[in-house]
């Protein structure tokens, strides 16, 4: 049935049209004296040109990251009279940062900055132009469930190796990642139950052209300044490791951690009584003693976790590498790896099927990374070394430190089991979606909405 249009109806169109077309005509005029009246702003938070100032009160903001980041001056020296950017119903403002308070040797905890993320919204109170506190508003972000988690405070080293499959092939390489924003200790990232959502936010919103460090300092998430501005959106190696660490031995948030040096890792876990730390790798045979579940900090800064030692020798392992992109960019981050000297290893091969099955995504942008045994078996400076787990630390009720990486793999994996998780199974590399800013739409300016309702 034709619905008919009557000429008072098309006469009503018309007159509403014009009073829109009007309206909005009157609204460009305005925003744009708007807008033009706020491109000079300054450094206390106040707006110019008779804008309302921002000065006290409460708001909804999107944080923008400190004022002139990467250049001259904006240094871990500097970082207590930094500025900060806020977008505030389209304004750019720029706030002074309550810095916490003081401990014994003089230094800031910094709480407001351990919570704030680049593109997040904020519920900011403001006090004489400096923000006093910052509550992260909730988004609309999907939830996802990792390929692979372990239990909240079972502690074995089975559980230890799927909290360590977790983060993989959705965390990216940041240094200085996990660790918190003035670079001394464990992030909020890294004290959190299950995988932060940061991690995978940030993941999604990349591509194989991400880098860790941009030659730029002003567009690099590398912390040329001394502190951590990206600390929340992935891990380094400690950072990742330590997480791993966290959610094996804690039930809930905001306890102490495990991020520290990535040389004195392994001989600081034995320190608390957790294991047996060793500088000698190597058996009588002369081959490399490595099990499943081992942590092995190494001369070159690096820590990774041992999956096992294959039949020919090559290690199969985990860690968050910046290892390159397929486009030569570094920044590869939790990934599973070979130690071998051939592509034709049988460490490689099971990496190569694992990652490609399961993480494909990651996949697409990195090519496995075949490590070096030279650099990646080397301890000999410091306190580099092998970590063991003792009943003292993790329980082995599975046996699975005497097990062969494949087989290891098939456990972690669930590969001998049928789940009845269709969520996990569904969610295999699957995409969190990356929600924009929230922005006020004016729907109720939308003519053609009003005129098909009319109609």
């Amino acid at each position: 049935m034709i619905k008919r249009i009557t000429i008072q109806k098309v006469l009503v169109v018309l007159l509403i049209s014009v009073m829109i077309i009007g309206l909005l005509s009157c609204v460009n005029i305005v925003s744009r004296a708007h807008n033009s009246t706020n491109e000079a702003q300054v450094s206390d938070g106040r707006l110019l040109a008779g804008i309302e100032a921002y000065n006290n009160g409460e708001y909804e903001a999107e944080y923008l990251g400190i004022l002139n980041y990467g250049k001259e001056g904006i240094d871990k020296d500097h970082k207590n009279g930094f500025s900060y950017r806020f977008n505030i119903n389209g304004n750019e403002v720029t706030y002074k940062m309550y810095n916490g308070t003081i401990d014994t040797e003089g230094q800031y905890d910094y709480p407001i900055q351990n919570r704030l993320k680049e593109g997040y919204c904020y519920r900011i109170n403001v006090q004489d132009s400096v923000v006093t506190d910052a509550t992260e508003l909730p988004s609309d972000n999907n939830p996802f469930v990792p390929r692979v988690i372990g239990i909240p405070g079972k502690k074995t080293v089975t559980n230890f190796l799927k909290n360590a499959i977790g983060p993989i092939g959705t965390t990216l390489y940041i240094y200085g990642g996990a660790w918190d924003w003035q670079d001394v200790g464990s992030s909020i990232q890294s004290r959190t139950i299950g995988l932060p959502m940061e991690w995978v936010r940030f993941f999604d919103s990349q591509d194989a052209n991400f880098t860790y460090k941009n030659i730029d300092p002003e567009h690099s998430y590398y912390p040329f300044g001394g502190y951590n501005e990206y600390y929340y959106a992935g891990a380094d190696c400690s950072g990742y490791v330590g997480w791993a660490l966290y959610n094996t031995f804690n039930t809930e948030n905001g306890l102490e951690g495990y991020v520290g040096s990535a040389r004195n890792m392994a001989k600081d876990l034995a320190d608390k009584g957790l294991g047996e730390w060793t500088k000698d790798i190597k058996m009588k045979s002369g081959e490399i003693d490595l099990k499943p579940g081992d942590i092995v900090s190494i001369s070159d800064h690096h820590i990774w976790i041992s999956l096992g030692t294959c039949d020919d020798g090559s290690i199969l392992i985990a860690h968050c590498s910046p290892s390159n992109s397929r486009t030569n960019m570094p920044g590869a981050g939790a990934q599973i790896s070979a130690i071998g000297t051939s592509k034709d290893c049988e460490a490689y091969k099971l990496a190569e099927q694992y990652m490609s099955k399961y993480y494909p995504k990651w996949y697409e942008r990195y090519p496995i990374y075949l490590t070096d045994p030279d650099t990646y078996l080397d301890v000999v400076k410091g306190n580099a070394g092998r970590f063991r787990w003792t009943e003292n630390g993790l329980a082995d009720y599975d046996g699975i430190q005497n097990m062969k990486p494949a087989d290891v793999l098939k456990v972690l994996f669930s590969e001998n089991e049928q789940s009845d998780n269709k969520n996990e199974l569904a969610n295999a590399s699957e995409s969190v979606k990356v929600s924009s800013v929230p922005k006020t739409g004016d729907k109720w300016l939308n003519p053609f909405l009003i005129i098909r309702s009319i109609l």
